[in-house]
């Protein structure tokens, strides 16, 4: 079950953290060999142009090293 609205996220593969797809500079979208949508982007924080699939969640996807680091604090 889903609480709230579904949003679309990338990883950035310099950041280690997923973004919201809304906030990031569009450059185009494909369909992979298996038929999922792939984002071509370029990220907001380090400037990089990353290639990778969209991921649909009401929150942001576990994973990131923002969460990590967080959990290490401990």
């Amino acid at each position: 079950m889903t609480y709230g609205e579904l949003k679309n996220w990338v990883w950035c593969e310099k950041c280690l953290e997923y973004k919201d797809a809304s906030e990031v500079c569009f450059i185009g979208i494909e369909e992979d060999s298996l038929g999922k949508d792939v984002l071509h982007f370029l990220c907001d924080k380090c400037d990089l142009e990353n290639k990778n699939n969209i991921v649909s969640s009401a929150t942001r996807p576990r994973g990131s090293t923002s969460e990590i680091s967080k959990s290490w604090k401990h």
